[in-house]
This record gives C-alpha cells, sequence and structure tokens, in this order.
C-alpha cells in the first residue's frame, strides 16, 4: 500500500508507546468527593450509586412517629 511508505512503523509504535506512558504518568490522580444531601444543595446536585443510577431527593417535612420502632435507619452506601 502506499500509505505505509510514508510511515516508518517501528517510529510509529515506539513513538505510540512513549506517548501513552506519558500521558498515564501526567494524568491528575482522581479522588472521590462524597457529598450528602442537605437543605441547602437539595435542589441543585444529582447523585449517583454504585450501580450507576442517578437520582436526587426531594424534600418534604414529616411528623415523627410516637414509637422510636417505627423509625428506621437507611446505611448509604460506601
Amino acid at each position: 500500500m502506499d500509505f505505509f511508505k510514508y510511515i516508518n512503523i517501528p517510529v510509529f509504535v515506539v513513538s505510540l508507546i512513549l506517548g501513552m506512558m506519558a500521558m498515564y504518568i501526567t494524568l491528575p490522580e482522581t479522588r472521590k468527593i462524597y457529598v450528602f444531601p442537605t437543605p441547602e444543595n437539595i435542589d441543585v446536585l444529582q447523585y449517583r450509586d454504585k450501580t450507576g443510577t442517578c437520582f436526587s431527593f426531594k424534600q418534604k417535612e414529616v411528623d415523627c412517629p410516637k414509637s422510636e420502632s417505627d423509625i428506621s435507619t437507611i446505611q448509604p452506601q460506601g
């Protein structure tokens, strides 16, 4: 093919590997930021769970139950 007479394959492979190594080394470190819903940010943020599903919360004021056995605790995914 005429295409390969313009490209030196060994030089291309070496430069590709060096470029990939340079990108791997210079990429910024990723970090997870955990944000919990508060009354101030309830309308602003969207959240994503471990399965990748996006959701948001709606704030609703309710009366507390009289019995403590009616109160349930939901653990956050971590």
